[in-house]
């Protein structure tokens, strides 16, 4: 999910806090404290630097909330390369993104089907689409040094395919400038951007697209292999997962934040589970619920991408234009929800709301703790509601993200979450 603010157009989030239930009946000895934080180093292996700032300079607004990283993308094969800085990070998608603007360094091969036809795909975020060629890349972390061949990678706004598809809807957000960032790497529990969704169903959706002509693009069945991977998959070991660690950030927020994201669940020293409690994802919707004020939310998820928590809440004031996407209470105010996935553990997310407006009016800020808002674009009523834990909830702790049908010492099979 994304989200963004029309003051200044900055993208906000809010703090999440987890712990045990309070002090037992009078005697009883107190919880021990939370564990001391520790946020590995960037370096090889597998530890890249993972930094929340302002943004490329191409973009039209202050980045808020939103983590990036740098990558390396080469011709397959060759040392033909480009290193491209600030690719948004986002556990809630899956596959490399960028921008045709910032790739001036390599061409990169199309990826076609078996017809011989080029790829394009068509992928919609919650406030806009992206259109552009899929291709074959390979690609290293240039910190952790991870890497991987032949990756498939979209390119966003290919000028060699300007024609959009039939079917691909939603405000396209095909510039650096309207996006926020030079690209994006979804590296979420999904091992596919679509899954079997797009393998079989019919007529196919507008998803992926075969283009005979750079202006004739229509929409196609794509096998799993096809589609964009989860690059992390990809790799040769640290494979199965990752860990986005983020420290703290104070209830007035701060310039920047600068933290590191750890590749592999418990394939190192470095990303052992440790005292992280496991949240096991539906298998096939790869989602937990979160209970909020008595409502059971079961399409709740910890998404990095988001750059803020999201949730519908009657008894918060909504900020009034251009913020309306965020709330704005007269004071800050302390929530609870229970987060529980397919087993019986649950675990406590203790978090607060601050008035958007008093936030925002800090405009060197790049990182707060403490926004929500409503979720944009709500289903209907009679369906399930969203509660979407953005990257805030991972300030202060090490959130774990495993991949479906992925192998984790210590943690058992993807999907989950933890931390």
């Amino acid at each position: 999910m994304r989200k963004f603010v029309a003051l200044a157009l900055i993208q906000l989030g809010f703090l999440a806090a987890c712990g045990g239930g309070g002090y037992g009946g009078g005697g009883g000895t107190p919880p021990p404290p939370p564990p001391t934080q520790m946020i590995a180093n960037p370096g090889p292996p597998n530890v890249e630097t993972l930094t929340v700032d302002a943004g490329p300079p191409a973009s039209t607004f202050l980045a808020v909330n939103t983590a990036f990283v740098s990558v390396k993308v080469c011709v397959p094969g060759t040392t033909t390369c480009q290193t491209i800085d600030h690719i948004w990070v986002d556990t809630g998608s899956a596959g490399l993104r960028i921008m045709a603007s910032v790739l001036t360094g390599v061409t990169l091969p199309a990826e076609k089907d078996a017809g011989g036809n080029p790829f394009a795909e068509c992928f919609q975020f919650v406030d806009g689409t992206i259109w552009g060629s899929l291709a074959l890349a390979d690609i290293t972390l240039p910190v952790s040094m991870e890497t991987a061949s032949n990756v498939h990678v979209q390119i966003i706004a290919d000028p060699a395919y300007p024609t959009v598809g039939s079917g691909c809807t939603g405000i396209l957000q095909n510039t650096v400038a309207t996006f926020g960032a030079n690209g994006i790497l979804g590296i979420g529990p999904f091992a596919q951007d679509c899954g079997s969704f797009c393998v079989t169903t019919s007529p196919a959706p507008p998803e992926y697209y075969s283009c005979p002509s750079p202006s004739t693009c229509a929409a196609v069945n794509a096998s799993l292999i096809q589609q964009l991977q989860n690059p992390v998959t990809q790799f040769a070991t640290d494979n199965n997962g990752v860990i986005v660690e983020l420290p703290a950030v104070g209830t007035a927020g701060t310039t920047t934040v600068s933290g590191s994201l750890v590749f592999g669940i418990g394939t190192r020293t470095n990303n052992a589970l440790g005292t992280a409690t496991v949240l096991p994802a539906d298998p096939i919707t790869l989602l937990i619920t979160a209970t909020y004020k008595g409502t059971a939310y079961t399409d709740a998820y910890l998404d990095s991408g988001s750059n803020g928590n999201f949730f519908n809440d009657s008894s918060l004031t909504v900020c009034a234009a251009p913020n309306g996407g965020f709330y704005c209470p007269a004071s800050t105010t302390s929530e609870t929800a229970t987060l529980k996935g397919t087993s019986a553990t649950t675990l406590t997310a203790n978090f607060s709301v601050a008035n958007a407006g008093t936030l925002f009016s800090n405009t060197s800020y790049t990182a707060f703790s403490n926004l929500g808002g409503p979720i944009p674009n709500p289903p209907p009523a009679s369906q399930p509601q969203p509660f979407d834990f953005g990257l805030p909830f991972f300030y202060g702790h090490n959130v774990f993200t495993a991949i479906e049908n992925a192998n984790t010492p210590g943690g058992g099979i993807g999907p989950y979450f933890a931390y």
